[in-house]
């Protein structure tokens, strides 16, 4: 009986162990550390604070987890799609951007990695007024990155 009762015991933790690492959440103080970092980078451009927009953190992040999940491969597959969802939900919407990364652990490396690619750049700096932001984990605990930028 205890033998059997420790075993239910070992099995339950085991599968909410594994069950809570691949729960489709977002990491809310890394989101913020983003969204800090973002803003910092281009207020030292003298240019306007982005505005974090929820629908644009839910496409955000469901990339960031098919990303992580490899439903998608790493990149840009489906930004057609992302966009017109934003247009769906968010009224006057007509630019669109979108920056990838994975597999550095802070905010502030990945908007610093960003800031160092051009194309990044360009997103960080654009003519942008919302943002979304998406994070996800692998099964190994790699982080997946998305931002979405749109005005």
């Amino acid at each position: 009986m205890k033998r059997s009762f420790f075993l239910t015991v070992l099995l339950v933790a085991g599968l909410f162990t594994s069950l809570t690492s691949f729960a489709p959440r977002q990491l809310p103080g890394l989101v913020e550390d983003i969204l800090n970092h973002t803003n910092k980078f281009r207020k030292s451009h003298r240019l306007d604070e982005l505005i974090m927009k929820s629908d644009l953190n839910s496409i955000a992040q469901k990339h960031s987890e098919n990303m992580a999940r490899g439903r998608t491969g790493f990149g840009h597959t489906g930004f057609d799609q992302r966009f017109a969802q934003a247009r769906k939900s968010i009224y006057g919407i007509h630019t669109f951007g979108e920056n990838v990364a994975y597999g550095v652990s802070t905010g502030k490396s990945v908007v610093n990695m960003w800031s160092k690619s051009p194309p990044h750049r360009k997103n960080l700096l654009g003519k942008y007024r919302y943002i979304g932001i998406g994070v996800a984990k692998d099964r190994r605990g790699r982080l997946y990155y998305t931002q979405v930028f749109a005005n």
